[in-house]
């Protein structure tokens, strides 16, 4: 018992700051779980040979797991929050200037080593199942290494499709340091937010005026940049009023939360009204379920940040491993039921995909976590090739 109580404490997660926020992690468990069920929804309606009681398209069980996007959405707020806390603080605070170098090398060496080793997997599976020939294998692969699928081809990457998120990041990654400059370099917090919100809102509107849904730019930070900001707001939020406003909790937010869970589930589209109330949705989950009794609860759990926590390891490698594991549990069914059959594979699959990720995670993310493990290996090869010639030096 005391073993399965320390599993959280062990998957926790190393912050380069050594400021650890919980709910981030708790959002983030959010932002994974609806991802996952799409997915595993999408593979059961494709290889399953049941006959539905009810025509997909009508059911609303199937509608729902349809919009597990929005937790890429989620994420994409996330990512805006944590990467412009430093810059915040630095311009709203007085805090430690960020150093660029340190910044770039950073998000190099702690998302650069699990992405290629596991595209690479991914890509020496598809080798060998030799579905795709392989020059075109060899040109997807190194598009997506190099983060250019989406410009390139205008689609998923056929070497995990899951990919496209991860561009449109790098994307945004690149960015954050002059974003930051424009947005928390204006120093009076209510011009600053006008200037936030009617950015997004700009944005909104140019991406539909100019048509980018319906060209490549689709799959850019151009038809994504809304939501990174709305972590922007966020981080106003936090620095400016957290800190000098006692935190209400209420269930009433609670309630809100969820409500606004469903409402992003219907708004997300590519209709000019309907981004806009995504957007603004987006921001109202974030702040009622920050200021939730329950929500606040569950969001600081430690299962749920711990979860959370490796979600990039879980975002990873969920798909293939649910594209394979569906082709043993597809004949594992339930009545015709949708509904039913979808928790069914979710329960066998979830497990599965959860015990693989903490291995993933433990092994090759984890590790990169640490700052300095750039060093630490540098040190420990140059030692070992000491002691090699040394042990070379008194052989007789």
């Amino acid at each position: 018992m005391r073993k399965l109580q320390d599993i959280p404490s062990r998957l926790s997660r190393i912050t380069s700051s050594g400021r650890f926020i919980p709910e981030v992690d708790g959002f983030r468990f959010v932002a994974i779980l609806p991802v996952v069920i799409q997915h595993i929804s999408e593979r059961v309606q494709r290889y399953s040979e049941v006959q539905w009681a009810q025509p997909i398209k009508q059911d609303s069980v199937a509608f729902l797991a349809s919009r597990g996007t929005i937790g890429v959405y989620i994420f994409f707020a996330i990512s805006g929050f944590i990467l412009s806390l430093p810059f915040a603080r630095y311009w709203l605070e007085g805090g430690k200037k960020v150093s660029l170098r340190s910044y770039f090398w950073r998000r190099l060496t702690r998302l650069e080593p699990p992405y290629m080793i596991w595209m690479t997997v991914f890509f020496l599976v598809l080798l060998i199942q030799g579905t795709y020939g392989v020059g075109e294998l060899f040109s997807h692969f190194g598009a997506s290494l190099f983060y250019m699928h989406n410009l390139a081809y205008g689609e998923y990457s056929i070497i995990n499709p899951v990919a496209w998120s991860l561009e449109i990041e790098i994307q945004f990654y690149l960015l954050a340091p002059i974003l930051t400059f424009l947005f928390f370099s204006i120093r009076m917090k209510w011009i600053r937010r006008v200037v936030l919100l009617s950015g997004i809102l700009l944005l909104v509107g140019i991406q539909h005026q100019m048509g980018w849904y319906q060209s490549n730019a689709k799959l850019t930070i151009l038809c994504q940049l809304q939501h990174f900001l709305v972590g922007f707001f966020l981080t106003d939020l936090y620095l400016t009023e957290s800190k000098n406003t006692p935190r209400s909790s209420h269930w009433f937010f609670d309630s809100l939360a969820i409500l606004s869970l469903f409402v992003l589930a219907l708004s997300w589209s590519e209709e000019w009204m309907k981004n806009l109330v995504f957007s603004s949705t987006l921001i109202i989950f974030f702040l009622t379920a920050y200021h939730g009794r329950i929500s606040l609860k569950f969001l600081r759990n430690r299962w749920i940040t711990a979860i959370g926590g490796m979600c990039y390891t879980i975002y990873l490698i969920h798909l293939p491993l649910v594209e394979g594991l569906v082709r043993l549990t597809k004949h594992i069914t339930f009545t015709n039921i949708f509904s039913i059959n979808l928790l069914l594979q979710v329960l066998l699959m979830t497990p599965i995909i959860l015990a693989f990720s903490i291995l993933g995670y433990l092994l090759l993310e984890k590790p990169c976590m640490d700052k300095h493990w750039p060093k630490k290996l540098s040190a420990w090869w140059s030692n070992a090739r000491r002691n090699s010639l040394i042990l070379k030096k008194v052989e007789p």
